[in-house]
């Protein structure tokens, strides 16, 4: 049983903001959640390219490289290619174990981690590169209470978070596709901290707003 040690502070309602985003971020995160939703397939080849390009872009973690096996690629190209590659994964039916009105818990997390491994593998079967931060992002705007958003940033505040806890935090930015299930652990210990403290559930969107926003104001 976790239990609340201490005050947060930041825990503020503009930290915590909304299931969209907070502030200027909410407009376009509320369109990339339509865009997603409006073209959910990962067997079709040309949504999955349209979808890669915006929010790889739009999220600061695109997959996108220009030089694949020696061969230099336009984007148009790298985009079909990378599209091409996650139609064949499987994802699509992996997915369709973690329903969109479900949400993650420590008993679904299987499923979540096997969606991100198919995904990274099929991605950096392409492009011989990790892109374990651009395959959660991906994944959280096709069920986005089933896939916490893992970046450096948020890696950063939540090691801060385990470090207060007196947690075992044992993620390491190599081979880090294989580590999503330690960050996904201690990212549900903290939700849970979270949640006690404001005696309310957090979406995944909250929690990422919380760790971003403590990154950015380094608190």
């Amino acid at each position: 049983m976790l239990t609340v040690t201490r005050s947060r502070e930041y825990l503020t309602d503009s930290f915590v903001g909304t299931h969209e985003g907070c502030g200027i971020f909410i407009p376009a995160n509320r369109m990339l959640y339509q865009f997603v939703s409006d073209n959910p397939s990962n067997t079709d080849r040309d949504q999955i390219a349209s979808k890669a390009l915006i929010i790889g872009r739009s999220l600061a973690a695109s997959a996108e490289r220009r030089t694949i096996k020696g061969e230099r690629l336009s984007s148009a190209d790298f985009f079909h290619g990378l599209a091409d590659a996650i139609s064949k994964s499987g994802l699509e039916e992996v997915l369709d174990f973690l329903p969109q009105d479900g949400t993650i818990s420590r008993s679904t997390s299987t499923e979540v981690h096997k969606a991100h491994a198919f995904l990274c593998s099929a991605i950096t079967g392409y492009t011989q590169r990790d892109c374990s931060s651009f395959a959660s992002k991906y994944l959280h705007f096709h069920r986005p209470n089933h896939f916490p958003m893992m970046d450096s940033r948020a890696r950063t505040a939540l090691k801060w978070v385990a470090e207060e806890e007196g947690w075992v935090f044992a993620f390491t930015t190599s081979r880090s596709a294989k580590n999503y299930p330690e960050y996904v652990r201690i990212y549900l210990n903290a939700k849970d901290v979270f949640e006690a403290d404001l005696g309310r559930p957090l979406s995944l969107r909250q929690m990422d707003n919380i760790l971003l926003n403590r990154y950015d104001n380094y608190i």
